[in-house]
């Protein structure tokens, strides 16, 4: 069973190759290449993006993730983070399902790792320079699979937290039904926000859905064709 898993998560041992630097010396890097434009010419508003991008990595546990599994070599710590995105990924319906939802604080870890999730997606495709070519882009798209479900149950979470659908959802499944709807901009108009703060919140996950999926999309999609065409 042992062997079977071993195979089954970290292939061939010989591609589990060591790390050389741990991932906080590699944040120290990124931040002084893109101060320096080692790899980019960027000014003004760009140049100011990629900083915040790459400098408030370490305020988000997914860099501590990379720098725990560091010393058992880059297969098991890219495993390690897929089952850190998974975790992030099932969090909020564990928060939805049990009730806790109605915590602040609760809400608070939601919109934490929420915020984690918008500054990576949006760090690969405006500080892609920096990053080590993945081992795949499929895997990538993968994981965008996984990242946008989590932004859809982090909402979720936000809208029964602060009651912002009003009496009419019966249960959390209404508020899982509308984040995902309003995340596919379809708006069937069964479920709506009741307040300010809830029409205010939909525009803002609106806005970042369609701007996470057309910007992720276009940029690995170009990525998996000239992969493939390269492999023809």
């Amino acid at each position: 069973m042992k062997h079977t898993l071993n195979k089954l998560f970290f292939g061939k041992p010989e591609y589990n190759k060591p790390i050389r630097d741990s991932a906080y010396v590699a944040y120290r890097k990124n931040v002084v290449k893109i101060w320096n434009n080692e790899r980019h010419h960027d000014i003004g508003f760009e140049k100011i993006l990629r900083l915040f991008l790459v400098s408030v990595q370490i305020f988000f546990p997914g860099i501590h993730v990379r720098a725990l599994f560091r010393k058992r070599g880059v297969i098991i710590r890219n495993v390690a983070i897929e089952f850190f995105v998974l975790f992030k990924t099932c969090l909020p319906i564990f928060f939805l399902t049990s009730g806790l939802y109605k915590y602040k604080i609760t809400v608070a870890i939601s919109c934490y790792l929420l915020a984690e999730t918008i500054c990576y997606v949006a760090s690969l495709i405006f500080v892609a320079d920096i990053f080590v070519k993945p081992r795949s882009y499929r895997r990538n798209i993968l994981m965008l699979f996984l990242n946008y479900m989590e932004i859809s149950f982090c909402f979720a979470v936000i809208y029964a937290g602060f009651h912002l659908l009003g009496d009419k959802p019966q249960s959390v499944i209404d508020y899982i039904y509308f984040s995902i709807v309003t995340s596919t901009t379809i708006g069937y108009g069964d479920l709506h926000p009741v307040n300010n703060a809830g029409k205010i919140l939909v525009c803002i996950q609106a806005v970042i859905v369609v701007a996470f999926i057309v910007l992720f999309l276009n940029f690995f999609g170009s990525k998996v064709e000239t992969l493939d065409n390269a492999e023809e």
